[in-house]
């Protein structure tokens, strides 16, 4: 969870920070790649729609497992490359063990700044839909401008076709969610977004009483 800072950041210092994110990611792709590399990155929130203070900067990242890298066949190697290279302690359990490949790459990129509130990839195609502008930074491990400050110049909402295909292939799914969440999760969206998703799913009627419920 993201924390509640009382000060927010200058406008300024939040671009220095994404450069510092971007670099890492750039570092570990070109060094640390061999078990995890860095897939995509995409900026949203209050820093891609330009405002002049943040809290946080939010970032969707996506990690891969290398082609080569097996789990089972190279744990052993890993856990010492991450103690040795990365300087982390061993897991305290299997279970810890079995999250930690992804999670040892996003504490890389935050080197415990919390200001980085790093969300799950399959978040992003919901928070999309909200239409605030966003940027890809690094796709499919390449870096897409030569600098933070350029890629901020290039925030742009999702355009209504990729809305619409993002809706058709399932995001913010009545079938996933309950109906609390689904209903407060469509009123964030624009009103021909919501209208979509619920013709989608035909939940017009289960959402119009809610909302009459919670008024």
């Amino acid at each position: 969870m993201p924390k509640n800072y009382k000060t927010k950041l200058l406008y300024s210092t939040a671009v220095g920070k994404l450069q510092t994110f971007i670099d890492r990611a750039q570092y570990w792709n070109a060094h640390y790649s061999k078990y995890y590399r860095i897939a995509d990155i995409v900026l949203l929130g209050s820093l891609a729609r330009n405002d002049t203070r943040v809290s946080d900067i939010d970032l969707c990242v996506k990690i891969e497992r290398s082609m080569d890298f097996q789990h089972l066949e190279h744990k052993s190697d890993y856990l010492v490359w991450r103690k040795d290279v990365l300087g982390y302690a061993d897991p305290n359990d299997f279970y810890e063990q079995l999250g930690m490949f992804e999670k040892d790459a996003i504490r890389y990129l935050k080197a415990r700044d919390g200001r980085y509130d790093v969300l799950y990839w399959e978040q992003l195609a919901g928070l999309s839909l909200t239409l605030d502008p966003i940027v890809i930074l690094i796709k499919n491990g390449v870096t897409q401008y030569k600098s933070a400050q350029e890629g901020l110049r290039n925030c742009n909402s999702i355009s209504h076709a990729q809305a619409q295909l993002i809706i058709e292939e399932g995001a913010v799914s009545r079938r996933n969610m309950q109906l609390t969440p689904y209903c407060n999760a469509l009123r964030k969206y624009p009103p021909f977004i919501r209208e979509m998703i619920l013709k989608r799913d035909n939940s017009e009627k289960e959402y119009d009483i809610y909302v009459k419920k919670i008024k």
